[in-house]
């Protein structure tokens, strides 16, 4: 007859899911798209620099563009979760903050470079100075914000973080440097 192998104490109160390392889910997901955006968005630049059609580059602005959006709706995500208003941006918002400030900077680099005419190299003295004189002139609009709002530093905060973005963006979109 066989013995009835005991069970030890450990493995009976521990449960199906550990709940206390489940908090780490959403940070971690995050990050990972973060960074995946991040590495996607060097080629993604690289090819709309070239204007050469190339799968690589198709496949890395894909990859940039899936991750991009993957990351809008996490941060939507509360308000679709039956929360009514949105929320307000908070520390934990970093990597919102920092995939905007990233790309941002990459897209005034980019018209960095093309307002320069492809003259200079892509990491060459004049474009970095350029793209610091740009990048300069958004700190001048969010100290301006912050003068108007009498002080509201979360505005200019904003205005610092989305400005490079959206107007290199558009400037880049309408092609108004080639």
């Amino acid at each position: 007859m066989m013995p009835k192998p005991e069970i030890s104490r450990a493995i009976e109160k521990r449960g199906p899911v550990n709940a206390k390392y489940t908090r780490f889910f959403w940070p971690v997901l995050r990050g990972m798209v973060l960074i995946v955006a991040l590495c996607a968005f060097i080629p993604f630049l690289a090819g709309s620099l070239s204007g050469v059609y190339e799968e690589r580059w198709a496949a890395a602005t894909a990859v940039f563009m899936l991750a991009s959006f993957t990351l809008a709706a996490m941060m939507a995500l509360p308000v679709f979760e039956g929360k009514r208003a949105p929320r307000q941006l908070q520390l934990a918002d970093w990597w919102f903050v920092s995939y905007f400030v990233i790309i941002g900077l990459g897209f005034n680099w980019a018209c960095a470079f093309l307002w320069l005419s492809r003259r200079y190299a892509f990491f060459s003295t004049p474009v970095i100075a350029v793209t610091g004189l740009i990048m300069a002139f958004y700190a001048a609009i969010a100290f301006l914000v912050a003068w108007v709002t009498r002080g509201n530093w979360r505005k200019a905060l904003l205005v610092l973080v989305f400005a490079p973005y959206v107007l290199a963006g558009i400037v880049l979109r309408l092609g108004l440097l080639r």
